[in-house]
């Protein structure tokens, strides 16, 4: 491990002293999923049809982390089922070569909301987050957005963007959320360097 760590280091990869990394509670998958579906600690509860909540655990190396679900997503319990979902599949599947088994998927916010950003349902959501991360145990998790990125307490999305950083035994990726690639297509080449960055962990 220390010499793969030397050797990422050598080809050019930064590495993060400190990451705020929380573990709330010591429990199994399917109670964590059951909390999230019963949660009433916010005022997103209200609007929720079904969380936003992969409903089965994955053992994958790759865990991808972005901020808000969809309406579609809401109405139908199904994780990526919106326009941007399929978009990111076919990024997934176009360069890595990876099916919705191969990696698991996580939202900020549990529940959807037409507000989006609220910083007392983000405080609610995250132990949930750092169950999931603690209980999947990734080799790499993969931030969409800078809202997500920030809301781990890191910073200079701008700078670090596309850059992989290590802490304990798994790495971080900061890219562009499909909201952004799509007001933003000149960005679309970017990403896509970003997620072929993911190759070596895979």
């Amino acid at each position: 491990m220390i010499r793969d760590l030397h050797y990422l280091k050598a080809m050019g990869y930064s590495f993060l002293k400190d990451f705020p990394y929380k573990n709330e509670y010591n429990i199994s998958f399917a109670n964590l999923n059951n909390n999230v579906k019963q949660c009433t600690l916010c005022h997103f509860s209200k609007n929720r049809k079904n969380s936003l909540m992969e409903k089965v655990q994955k053992k994958v190396n790759l865990m991808i982390l972005t901020s808000h679900g969809d309406k579609s997503e809401n109405e139908s319990g199904i994780l990526l089922n919106s326009h941007k979902g399929s978009l990111l599949k076919e990024y997934l599947k176009l360069y890595l070569n990876l099916e919705e088994k191969d990696f698991y998927f996580s939202y900020l916010f549990k529940c959807f909301d037409y507000r989006k950003n609220d910083d007392f349902s983000l405080q609610s959501c995250l132990p949930f987050f750092y169950n999931e991360l603690n209980l999947i145990k990734p080799k790499i998790l993969l931030c969409l957005g800078e809202y997500a990125f920030q809301s781990l307490g890191l910073k200079d999305f701008n700078i670090l963007r596309g850059e992989i950083f290590s802490y304990k035994n798994f790495f971080i990726l900061p890219s562009f959320e499909l909201d952004f690639i799509e007001k933003n297509p000149s960005y679309e080449q970017k990403f896509i360097e970003d997620l072929k960055k993911l190759k070596g962990f895979l």
